[in-house]
């Protein structure tokens, strides 16, 4: 995975960079439900996350569609992932969240509005 700032470093201009690389950002999960969740930016396409249980984070409205979502559970703890409000995960219950345990990474992507998609690593 070729990261923006290493895109750059090489002279890709800033959007050609972030068009084709990916940027990283540390983000603490918060909350108990969709509603109080962190909110990944959308500038970021790889979030590592840091969580103690009960917390989450929440996608992005803003996020384009088919763009490639990376989080990653850095913590001890497991993480709670929510789809963007009003979203589902692989066609699942709206808002509900896929449980990240410690160590582990999640692939996502958005397909519509509504729909995300999702692949959980063992």
């Amino acid at each position: 995975m070729t990261k923006t700032a290493d895109l750059m470093g090489l002279g890709f201009s800033w959007p050609a960079a972030q068009a084709e690389g990916f940027s990283s950002v540390a983000i603490t999960a918060a909350g108990s439900a969709s509603t109080d969740a962190t909110v990944c930016d959308s500038t970021n396409d790889v979030f590592i996350m840091t969580a103690t249980g009960a917390d989450g984070i929440r996608m992005n409205t803003s996020v384009p569609l088919l763009s490639p979502i990376y989080v990653v559970n850095t913590s001890g703890s497991t993480g709670k992932v929510y789809p963007a409000t009003g979203g589902n995960f692989n066609g699942g219950s709206t808002d509900a969240a896929i449980s990240l345990t410690t160590h582990t990474s999640m692939l996502i992507m958005r397909v519509s509005t509504t729909v995300w998609i999702s692949n959980l690593t063992a």
